[in-house]
């Protein structure tokens, strides 16, 4: 909703900061000559860039990818506020007997300032959305084991059951999210040690059930000396 409002707005502003201009330039009788025209183009052109700019960001999919897009918007923005600056002094300054092509060398540098801002930021975004993935798939081996054990805290009856089901979440929680190609060994050990946990809760074992905890538990410690020793 805020995103949609957001949208809206600077559809607004652009709309309105291309409708005032337009009416300022022509409205007032300035010289219109090569460096009227030239200012006048390119200040434009600005304001369509800035428009398609925003409506990308705003039509990425995701929060967290509007969000990284905001530095985009920010780029924009900033080249369109010069940009219009640029354009009032050349359309302004156009009795002036200066070469238009002046004003033109100056708007295409702008332009190209510009558009070298909005790749290498958005080649930065991808870069971070990418880490993000990879994170995202890294940590997805804990967060789903601690949710598997956290439903069977729920399964077991006994209370000595449940205090070590909640000893061994704890555990799961607090060791390192991070996975990694080096930690499949144990960590395959610790996912077959989890199937055969479930399974020994549903029979009631209690017996069976405390020695599958502690077996896991000293697993979870061997993994944590192996995450050290890989960072």
């Amino acid at each position: 909703m805020i995103l949609t409002r957001n949208k809206k707005f600077f559809s607004a502003a652009i709309f309105i900061i291309m409708a005032v201009y337009n009416v300022v330039v022509f409205i007032i009788p300035f010289d219109k000559g090569n460096g009227f025209w030239t200012g006048y183009g390119f200040s434009m052109l600005a304001m369509l860039i800035a428009a398609g700019v925003g409506f990308y960001v705003f039509d990425l999919e995701g929060l967290k990818s509007k969000f990284y897009g905001i530095p985009l918007v920010s780029v924009v923005w900033r080249y369109l506020l010069i940009q219009l600056v640029v354009g009032l002094l050349e359309i302004g300054m156009d009795f002036i007997p200066i070469p238009f092509q002046y004003g033109i060398a100056v708007n295409v540098i702008l332009l190209g300032a510009c558009l070298i801002g909005l790749i290498a930021v958005n080649i930065t975004r991808e870069e971070i959305e990418n880490i993000d993935e990879k994170i995202k798939g890294k940590v997805f081996y804990i967060k789903s084991l601690q949710a598997d054990v956290e439903g069977l805290v729920d399964k077991a009856k006994d209370e000595s059951v449940k205090k070590v089901l909640k000893d061994l979440t704890e555990t799961i929680r607090y060791s390192d999210p991070m996975s990694s190609p080096q930690l499949a060994v144990i960590e395959n050990r610790i996912e077959a040690k989890a199937a055969v946990l479930a399974e020994t809760v549903e029979n009631a074992d209690v017996g069976a059930i405390k020695a599958l905890c502690n077996e896991m538990q000293q697993l979870f410690a061997e993994r944590s000396r192996k995450c050290k020793v890989l960072k």
